[in-house]
């Protein structure tokens, strides 16, 4: 056997064994051929690999899990799929973010979000301010969209200027806009850019801390007794339950026109209220004069019916239009029973003023503050004071008492 001449260079010379892992290679059927690194893991206790298209990528890689292994600082690797994700996730944030427009951004968040959350009353006032929203912060005059990251305080500004003029209402009377429903808009618009910070088209809110306007203090229009009584005798017939029940209760007209006759209990003298605006329930007290006027109009409705072969159902509505079906709008019967009792033409004198005059009745007749809360379903107490305020005696006694009279001398 001939050995191979060895020469001084050879036998200075030592191939270095692998001690971190091996390298293997791999020869696919289409000719194309890969290396795989292999090593164990000690921090999941398991055999890992990682695949590379050359062998000198994979002895690299080994070299450089020995590396950290003898420094202390080995960490398990990611895999393949896991660095293709967080390249694209890196990728995707250096991308710029397209922003949408404010309106139609707004449109989507109150379809999406809000409506499933919100009250009907609330939802009213979002959808008022959306259509206001499209008008103003859409395109017009030839200028595009405003975009959501293009709000600025300034803008804000603009838009009461613009607004004070731009009625938007469905119906209604063709009143001036007021610093009340301006301020509505501003805080469903402050509402609006405080979800666009959350879903991160926003880093701040360009309207934060700016102060509203300056709201007047509307006088709370009431019925005297003798008023209400005419107004009950001279109103329509298809609506006298209807106001019976709010002059003896003091609800407001949405908790009303939901009512159905499985929320009346005429055995025990109480009426199950929804309230949407709190969000509550509860029941109150039925006053003799409601529980008569339901109970006839009751029996005229089971006996009209039953004519047809039909049956009033618990889930029935209990107040009906003249068209009979249940009401939406009262607007209209509450303009016609107004001037059938003489009482047209008076500013403020809105169905709202039934509640008004309840509460205010109430607190004449020597009620606690406390059992009004619970009868008009106020979530906080000093929302209620206000009748209490302006009925105060001692007030009233303390006026009358002064004398600026000149005395004889």
């Amino acid at each position: 056997m001939v050995r191979p001449i060895e020469t001084s260079a050879d036998r200075g010379r030592t191939k270095r064994r692998r001690r971190f892992g091996r390298v293997t290679s791999r020869k696919w059927p289409s000719g194309r051929r890969t290396w795989r690194a292999i090593w164990f893991c000690r921090v999941e206790q398991t055999r890992l690999s990682r695949s590379f298209d050359s062998e000198k990528e994979a002895k690299d890689f080994l070299a450089e899990l020995e590396r950290r292994v003898i420094a202390r600082a080995y960490e398990v690797p990611p895999t393949i799929q896991e660095t293709e994700r967080k390249d694209a996730e890196a990728a995707a944030a250096a991308r710029p973010r397209e922003v949408p427009t404010f309106a139609a951004y707004a449109e989507d968040v109150i379809e999406r979000r809000f409506d499933k959350v919100l009250s009907e009353g609330a939802m009213g006032v979002q959808r008022a301010a959306l259509r206001a929203w499209k008008e103003f912060f859409g395109p017009r005059a030839g200028r595009r969209a405003v975009r959501l990251d293009e709000i600025t305080p300034a803008m804000l500004l603009d838009y009461r200027a613009w607004r004070v003029s731009h009625r938007n209402s469905l119906g209604g009377p063709a009143k001036p806009i007021s610093q009340r429903t301006i301020n509505a808009d501003h805080a469903a618009m402050c509402r609006m850019l405080n979800e666009a910070i959350l879903d991160g088209h926003l880093s701040k809110n360009p309207i934060a801390g700016m102060k509203k306007l300056r709201e007047v203090s509307r006088q709370r229009r009431y019925l005297t007794k003798e008023e209400l009584g005419t107004l009950i005798a001279k109103c329509p017939e298809h609506f006298k339950p209807f106001l019976v029940t709010a002059a003896y209760t003091g609800a407001r007209k949405g908790e009303l026109t939901r009512l159905r006759w499985s929320d009346l209990d005429f055995e025990n003298g109480k009426i199950a209220l929804y309230r949407p605006k709190v969000g509550n329930a509860d029941w109150i007290d039925m006053h003799p004069a409601v529980a008569a006027e339901l109970k006839r109009i009751k029996e005229s409705r089971s006996a009209e019916l039953r004519g047809k072969g039909e049956k009033l159902q618990p889930e029935d509505h209990v107040f009906l239009s003249w068209h009979g079906t249940p009401f939406v709008e009262i607007r209209r019967s509450w303009l016609l029973a107004l001037k059938a009792a003489g009482l047209d033409g008076r500013e403020g004198l809105t169905p709202h003023a039934l509640r008004h005059s309840f509460a205010t009745h109430f607190l004449q007749n020597g009620g606690a503050v406390t059992d009004l809360q619970q009868q008009l379903g106020h979530a906080e107490l000093v929302t209620t004071q206000i009748y209490a305020n302006a009925l105060s005696e001692r007030r009233r006694a303390t006026v009358l008492a002064l004398d600026f009279s000149a005395t004889a001398p």
